[in-house]
Order: C-alpha cells, then sequence, then structure tokens
C-alpha cells in the first residue's frame, strides 16, 4: 500500500511538472559558469565584490538584505579594513544590516506593492541563480516578442519579462542600461555581466556556507567508499575458511 502511494505521489509530480514546464514559465537556460558550483566549487571574491557593487549601487534604491551585514563579507576574504571601508562608504557600521532607504508606503504607491527582501531570494525561487540571471536580462521592449506572449497586450504599469511567471512584471529592468555601475576592477559593466555578479552575490547571501557543505560531502563520500572497501574485505576475511 505505501510502495503504490509513493508511487502515485511520483507520477502526480511528474505529472504537475510537466503541465508546469508546458506553460513554458520554467524553461530556464541553464548555465555552467558559476564559480561557486560543483565538488571544486569556492566564492570567488572579485565576483563577490563585483555583485555587492552592484547590489548596493542598483538594488538597494528599492530591496534590503535585512539578513546581510558588511561584517559577512569577512566569510569570504574581506578583512576588517575593508569592510570598515566599503560600510563608511554607505554611512554604515560593519554590523547594520542593509536595508532599503524606500519606505513601504513609498514602494507601494510606486509599484503596487513592496518588493521583497533579496537576502534568499536565491533559494526562494525555483531555478536558483540561474532563473535569477534570466530574469533580469529577460526583459525585451520588441512588439513582435510581447504579442506573443501577451496576446492581449501588456498590463498597464507592467513590463515585459520572458522568464517572469505571466510575463508581466512591476519591476522595471533594474540593468537594462550598461556602465550602470563603475567596476574598480576595471570589468566591463554590461548588462550580462552586472547580472552575473549580482546573481553571484545573490547565491552566496543565501547560501554562505553552500561552498562548506559541497566540499563537506566529496569527504563524507570518501569515508563511505572507505569504509565499504574494509567492510567487504574484513567479511572476506572473516568467513575465508567457511566452505558455503
Amino acid at each position: 500500500m505505501r510502495i503504490s502511494t509513493f508511487l502515485l505521489a511520483l507520477s502526480l509530480i511528474g505529472i504537475s511538472t510537466a503541465a508546469w514546464a508546458n506553460t513554458g514559465e520554467i524553461r530556464i537556460p541553464e548555465r555552467t559558469d558559476w564559480a561557486y558550483k560543483g565538488v571544486r566549487g569556492t566564492w570567488d571574491k572579485a565576483e563577490i565584490y563585483r555583485g555587492y557593487q552592484v547590489a548596493t549601487q542598483v538594488c538597494l534604491a528599492c530591496h534590503s538584505f535585512k539578513y546581510v551585514s558588511h561584517r559577512d563579507l569577512m566569510r569570504v576574504g574581506f578583512t576588517e579594513n575593508e569592510v570598515k571601508a566599503l560600510a563608511k562608504n554607505l554611512n554604515m557600521g560593519v554590523d547594520d544590516k542593509l536595508l532599503t532607504a524606500l519606505s513601504p508606503d513609498d514602494a507601494q504607491a510606486t509599484y503596487g506593492k513592496v518588493p521583497p527582501d533579496l537576502s534568499l531570494i536565491a533559494r526562494a525561487r525555483q531555478g536558483g541563480g540561474d532563473y535569477l540571471y534570466a530574469l533580469l536580462t529577460g526583459y525585451s521592449e520588441k512588439p513582435e516578442v510581447i504579442k506573443e506572449y501577451l496576446p492581449g497586450g501588456r498590463p498597464e504599469n507592467a513590463h515585459f519579462n520572458l522568464y517572469f511567471p505571466g510575463h508581466a512584471i512591476a519591476m522595471p529592468s533594474p540593468l537594462g542600461s550598461a556602465g550602470l555601475v563603475n567596476y574598480t576592477d576595471g570589468t566591463d559593466a554590461s548588462m550580462e555581466q552586472m547580472a552575473h555578479d549580482v546573481v553571484t552575490f545573490l547565491s552566496w547571501t543565501a547560501e554562505p556556507e553552500r561552498i562548506d557543505r559541497q566540499h563537506l560531502g566529496v569527504y563524507v563520500l570518501l569515508y563511505l567508499l572507505i569504509f565499504v572497501v574494509l567492510a567487504y574485505l574484513t567479511k572476506r576475511a572473516i568467513w575465508h575458511g567457511v566452505k558455503h
């Protein structure tokens, strides 16, 4: 009975997933250039810093990071003097959370809703970093594209986005213009580059322990492999002289 119930649940999941995929809402291009993915993944300090620049110079105008402070950056290699300098540039203390100056009332009046906090957004959205990157680069003003996905027209005060469910999003393209951020390392601040960097930053804020967990997983698997081999050899040694 339990097995049949389990199989039924799996089939329902498969059906619902297929139906969802057929709507075209989650066909997110999978990216493979994230430095933090894989067993050899790592948090790239340069990417984190560029992402921080985009987050504080663009995103922080509307969104907060209520679980993130400048001191947290020391976990990815920033020195205390560096985080103090970054915090000072924003007139913050190193332990102050990154909170937007936009009030909920003003946000409601401007966007019709309060923008979500971005601290955990990479874990809160299906597709994680791939989805966030697609969303940030998925805006379009081409009439033929909009008509294809929104035959009834774009709702008032909404913007078209290929990867947002329903394709109509209240948030205008935050990275629509290249050069919004002046990267201190000289990297070209194209829309794609800014999206990549800020998504890396958002992935870190959502799972700062991710790299430690990935590396620990490798050690656990190696330990289990060695344990299985030793258990097999022990069994062979114990039962070597016993006829079966």
